[in-house]
């Protein structure tokens, strides 16, 4: 009996385009159905409609989405949602995107085959509406992505806020000028970070150059050669705003390495408050998340919607929190 898989290898298509073609999905160009429906002919094939009712009951089983498993912050989250998730009394399935479209699409899918209940997003490469359009009336509810909830109950942190705090207490501590890493400026969420950059100089009327932004800081590695490279120049910075705190930790590593004291030369913080920030020398400064209280607020609302409630998507923003210690 021919799969899907099989009139994927035919028609030359992937499967989940195979999949969006029997499922009427309106996201689908007339060629790519033209093909997928000449090779179902081709190969006779027929819908196993046993197993679509299969699909369509509840499984109690929840997917977590997260672009990568071992990026510290995801690595973490996707933990805390899992025990809420177990706590709650459902199962949960992880799936990771590795920031690709296709993969992410493929999710959508199994949404809608109804091979999971319910997802909580943690990243997505799609916007709000595109999101919708894709899993129609399913649920998703998300992580502390920057949507302005019009669809999805929304929940996480004001990155422009936390931002903001951070390059706030450098400044006021003698710090200028500073430096802002981030992972991806191509992100809403990078972009709301570097709006507080920006915001908290104009609050203390400095000026703040685009030369202040430094894109793909994310590892240690890359904390460690920005910081070969900044801390040798002629005016390094004196303090920094790191896009995590495996970065901030780099930053630090590169400044004892050549010399520099913090926080009295150069002054770090770093972001998530993840607990390698008490294993450095001077321990580490960093924005904190209620990531538990998050999780929390998301299980709240996706358990409504398990139990046939319908209420208006929220957005709710929790307040971020400065964790002062040794480097700044």
């Amino acid at each position: 009996m021919p799969t899907i898989l099989d009139i994927a290898r035919v028609s030359g298509v992937s499967k989940s385009t195979v999949s969006r073609v029997l499922n009427h999905h309106p996201h689908v160009s007339e060629d790519s159905r033209r093909k997928v429906e000449e090779a179902i002919k081709e190969l006779s094939y027929v819908r196993n409609l046993r197993g679509v009712q299969l699909r369509l009951q509840r499984n109690h089983t929840i997917g977590i989405v997260v672009p990568l498993l071992d990026h510290p912050y995801f690595s973490r989250l996707a933990g805390i949602l899992t025990k809420t998730c177990r706590d709650a009394g459902y199962k949960m399935v992880i799936h990771q995107t590795f920031f690709s479209q296709d993969a992410e699409s493929e999710i959508y899918d199994a949404l809608i085959h109804k091979e999971v209940d319910a997802l909580i997003l943690t990243h997505s490469t799609f916007a709000e509406d595109e999101i919708k359009s894709r899993v129609q009336d399913q649920i998703v509810v998300v992580c502390n992505e920057q949507f302005d909830g019009a669809h999805f109950d929304t929940v996480g942190v004001d990155e422009e806020e936390a931002t903001f705090i951070a390059t706030d207490h450098l400044l006021h501590r003698g710090a200028f000028p500073l430096i802002f890493c981030g992972d991806d400026m191509d992100s809403p969420l990078q972009q709301k970070r570097w709006e507080g950059f920006k915001r908290a100089h104009a609050h203390h009327g400095l000026e703040c150059a685009d030369t202040c932004c430094h894109n793909k800081v994310i590892t240690i590695e890359d904390g460690v050669a920005l910081g070969e490279e900044r801390f040798l120049t002629t005016s390094p910075p004196k303090g920094i705003v790191a896009g995590s705190d495996f970065v901030a930790a780099g930053l630090l590593a590169a400044a004892n390495a050549v010399g520099l004291s913090v926080p009295k030369d150069v002054k770090i913080i770093g972001f998530d408050d993840h607990p390698i920030c008490l294993t450095t020398s001077p321990t580490l400064s960093s924005i904190s998340y209620a990531l538990d209280e998050i999780a929390l607020d998301l299980m709240g609302r996706l358990t409504q919607r398990l139990q046939g409630k319908n209420p208006e998507p929220l957005l709710i923003k929790r307040k971020p929190g400065l964790v002062r210690r040794g480097s700044s």
